[in-house]
C-alpha cells in the first residue's frame, strides 16, 4: 500500500488537504497564503493581461490619406 505525499502550504508548510489553492507560479498554499500578494508570486499577470488583450483585440487602422484626397 503507498502513501500519498500530503499537500503543503509552500510558505508556512501547513497541510491544506482538499481546501489547497492551486496558484498560476505551479505551486499549492493554504487560505492564508493564497493571494499572489501574500507568497510574493513570480508570476506576471499584467504581462498576461496585455497579451490576452492584444490577440483578442487587433489594431483596426485605416489609410488616412484616402478620404482626403
Amino acid at each position: 500500500m503507498m502513501k500519498t505525499k500530503a499537500q503543503r502550504c509552500m510558505i508556512c508548510r501547513k497541510k491544506v488537504g482538499l481546501i489547497g489553492f492551486n496558484c498560476k507560479c505551479d505551486e499549492v498554499f493554504c487560505e492564508t497564503h493564497r493571494y499572489p500578494e501574500e507568497h510574493a508570486c513570480t508570476y506576471n499577470f499584467k504581462s498576461r493581461g496585455r497579451a490576452i488583450l492584444a490577440k483578442e483585440n487587433p489594431l483596426c487602422k485605416a489609410d488616412k490619406l484616402k478620404n482626403r484626397i
